[in-house]
């Protein structure tokens, strides 16, 4: 047993000491190589960006009223109309092990769906898309519209974006909070918890206020910002993407915190932020954390 131990530590302690020189005997070769690639991966996607421009042209306010809306609307439709099917159909049969809530929406209401495309349709096109003309003009009028040329660097893009990601998750935590208040959740908030096992669609399923409320939430980052446009398409993309994923009733283990806004759903008081960060700092996540821990019991009893 000793002779196994003093082997485990010299093993040990031979690759502590590989990876340590490593780094003194390698580390500037290795440095180099990286910018190198970094360089060569930054001209390919500078080139790339520039002949994109040239396709569709470089006016302002296409690139930005209509930038942002496909942004937004390609990638919601593409995954929504997906696990429209999924749910509708049951299809394919292996998503099940994954479902949240088994044996709600399968199949899905018909006429409830089709409520929810109108509702989420009116959102996208009478209220998201003039509002984004006028956030254009604004910007316009400002001068801070936002750069067509040059992309920014990783290390610009990443600063940007954390603070983009900061800002959002700040502003949709505490106006969340707030239209769970009871003299506004009637009137505000109430038409999106009539998905208590919710659909992927239904995360733009709600009240034109709460809707121009959150919408706001994901704007404040970048009029503090001013992202480059390729960032602030990634940006609202990303935004949808991820409001999409906490709805569509799975999780997925290649996706995170679908389970924790589903909670939200079922218990309507609790988890109101995307990530898990302010709920565990206002203690607004312990039903959650308990009920995780339930499932894991009962699984293990299985």
């Amino acid at each position: 047993m000793e002779l196994k131990q003093s082997a485990l530590c010299q093993k040990s302690l031979l690759l502590v000491t590989t990876l340590l020189l490593i780094p003194i005997f390698y580390g500037h070769t290795v440095t180099t190589h990286l910018r190198e690639l970094r360089a060569v991966f930054g001209s390919m996607l500078e080139s790339a960006w520039e002949a994109f421009l040239q396709l569709v042209g470089e006016d302002e306010y296409n690139l930005y009223v209509w930038g942002i809306t496909l942004s937004i609307q390609i990638p919601f439709w593409t995954i929504g109309i997906f696990f429209m099917i999924v749910d509708y159909y049951n299809w394919p049969k292996w998503f099940r092990k994954y479902k949240l809530q088994p044996g709600t929406n399968e199949p899905v209401d018909l006429n409830k769906l089709l409520e929810t495309v109108k509702v989420v349709l009116i959102n996208q096109w009478a209220i998201s898309y003039p509002l984004t003309i006028v956030s254009y003009y604004f910007k316009k009028v400002t001068n801070t519209t936002p750069i067509i040329h040059g992309l920014p660097t990783i290390e610009q893009a990443l600063i940007d974006f954390t603070i983009l990601f900061i800002c959002e998750e700040i502003g949709v935590y505490y106006v969340h909070r707030l239209i769970h208040h009871p003299k506004l959740y009637i009137a505000v908030h109430k038409k999106h918890h009539e998905w208590r096992a919710p659909i992927a669609i239904a995360s733009m399923y709600s009240s034109p206020i709460e809707y121009l409320l959150l919408l706001g939430a994901a704007a404040v980052g970048p009029l503090i910002v001013n992202p480059h446009t390729s960032l602030l398409w990634f940006w609202y993309a990303f935004v949808h993407l991820r409001s999409v994923n906490e709805h569509t009733g799975y999780k997925f283990p290649w996706l995170p915190f679908s389970d924790h806004h589903d909670y939200h759903h079922i218990m309507n008081n609790a988890c109101f932020s995307h990530s898990y960060f302010l709920d565990w700092l206002h203690g607004t996540d312990k039903g959650f954390q308990a009920y995780v821990t339930r499932k894991k019991s009962a699984k293990q009893i299985d």
